[in-house]
């Protein structure tokens, strides 16, 4: 499983989840399920399943291409339909068992509950951060997230 996929096709493959279930799904929440999708693939497979590292920003981790896609709707707005700039997963079948998992698991949380998970403390987000938070815009090591999954096992 060491290719990665587009942020935008992992974002496709949530959007289409929430659809199908008709829960809602916002560009923050996105975002969120996004990453620890991202970071629980790397501490189970040794790799990083997106093509693109989530930074240290003040209000948590975020992915600048999710960033970037949305940032014309407001943060609690619902998204309503998947990207048309990119076709969704369909050649990485091998991982849609793993996304079902991760949607099983956090699907269900608001955008503020996921928020605060990836914002705890020992979270890559915050060891990213620095002792006293001034490392803004800094993408968020491949040590970091072991580090924080390490912190998990004990």
């Amino acid at each position: 499983m060491a290719n990665h996929t587009t942020t935008q096709k992992l974002c496709n493959w949530f959007i289409q989840q929430a659809n199908a279930k008709n829960l809602p799904l916002t560009p923050v929440k996105l975002n969120h399920l996004v990453i620890l999708a991202d970071w629980w693939h790397l501490h189970h497979h040794g790799d990083f399943l997106i093509n693109e590292r989530a930074e240290t920003w003040t209000c948590g981790p975020v992915l600048p291409s999710i960033h970037h896609e949305y940032k014309d709707q407001p943060p609690c707005s619902i998204i309503e339909r998947p990207s048309r700039r990119q076709p969704p997963l369909e050649e990485e079948t091998d991982i849609i068992p793993f996304l079902e998992h991760i949607w099983n698991v956090y699907g269900k949380y608001t955008a503020q509950q996921l928020g605060r998970i990836n914002t705890a403390p020992a979270s890559p987000w915050q060891q990213a951060q620095g002792r006293h938070g001034e490392a803004e815009h800094q993408q968020i090591a491949r040590e970091h997230v072991k580090a924080y999954f390490q912190t998990l096992a004990e």
